[in-house]
């Protein structure tokens, strides 16, 4: 766990109204919601090109030019691609967990209303967008796209206002056992035709 500093701002009581608003939205104290603030910036803001922000209306009326097929193929695109670098540009590793924690951040940082819920190893998202079909299929295509490079399969369902995903992370543990046990196999077959 990181180390916390404290520090102190000054703000006007206008600003501070707003955050104190802001928090309570977010049911959590004004010092964890400005804390919070802070490190979606230091996080995503402070050295980030790939984002821009950009009205909801005219990405949903840009995903109106693209068939279902298309959407299909972007998302898994983005995912063998962009994903590994903002992954890693994040949280300098690249592994499921990782990709969950980015899309976690990512959602923070959209507005979107969303909950993430984590019991054990299994990770549910459920995210309201109201964009419509067309961003659903994107982003349950996009993460699991990208969660499938570590032998994860999502569960997803979507509609054309909300998408829930789960992901269960012991399936990854279960392929690497797997991988390991063949790796191992394939060693001794290896070994005992160089003995011969």
């Amino acid at each position: 766990m990181r180390r916390k500093e404290k520090f102190s701002v000054s703000l006007s009581k206008e600003i501070l109204a707003s955050l104190r608003g802001a928090a309570k939205k977010e049911n959590m104290s004004v010092n964890r919601f400005i804390g919070k603030t802070l490190e979606n910036f230091a996080i995503w803001d402070m050295h980030n090109a790939e984002f821009v922000p950009i009205r909801k209306a005219l990405l949903s009326k840009m995903l109106e030019r693209f068939t279902l097929e298309e959407i299909d193929q972007i998302a898994k695109n983005m995912a063998r691609t962009e994903n590994k670098d903002t992954v890693l540009r994040i949280s300098s590793q690249f592994d499921a967990l990782a990709a969950l924690r980015t899309f976690e951040g990512w959602l923070r940082m959209t507005g979107f209303p969303y909950s993430y819920d984590v019991d054990g190893t299994v990770h549910r998202f459920v995210v309201l967008h109201d964009l419509g079909l067309k961003w659903s299929i994107y982003l349950v295509k996009m993460i699991s796209s990208t969660i499938i490079q570590f032998d994860v399969f999502p569960k997803y369902d979507y509609t054309d206002k909300i998408l829930s995903i789960t992901v269960d992370l012991s399936e990854a543990e279960a392929a690497k056992e797997a991988t390991e046990k063949q790796i191992k196999i394939l060693q001794s077959a290896i070994q005992e035709l160089q003995n011969k």
